[in-house]
């Protein structure tokens, strides 16, 4: 594993912890952020390990979709967690009047916890 998928994959640690934190002090949209950032690190390293690179977010979805997930390295499930916090980073970040319970947090950041295993998996 070279140091930039290493590093990727301590921010997604990070991430995770940041949520967690948040989530414990009710900071619901701050926590579905850090949630989608972890996966977002975790998806990154996967693609660098393959050789891939993208800029944006939605460059990011579209080649982990393309070369992780059709090819079938990972369950389909994981990629619909990592589009799910995609969109619910977006509403939270963009969409001032947007609430987001509780419960749908809890389930983002456990889909990020599961999501990362998942992608550590694949580089190991």
């Amino acid at each position: 594993m070279t140091e930039e998928i290493q590093l990727r994959f301590e921010q997604a640690a990070e991430c995770v912890e940041d949520a967690q934190v948040l989530l414990a002090h009710d900071r619901l949209p701050a926590a579905v952020t850090r949630a989608y950032y972890a996966m977002f690190h975790a998806a990154t390293a996967v693609l660098l390990a393959r050789g891939i690179k993208r800029s944006s977010h939605r460059g990011m979805l579209s080649a982990f979709g393309e070369h992780v997930v059709k090819p079938g390295a990972i369950d389909r499930k994981f990629f619909q967690y990592l589009r799910d916090a995609f969109e619910r980073r977006q509403q939270s970040d963009y969409e001032p009047m947007i609430e987001i319970d509780r419960d749908t947090v809890v389930q983002t950041l456990q889909n990020a916890i599961d999501f990362t295993d998942a992608c550590r998996k694949l580089v190991n």
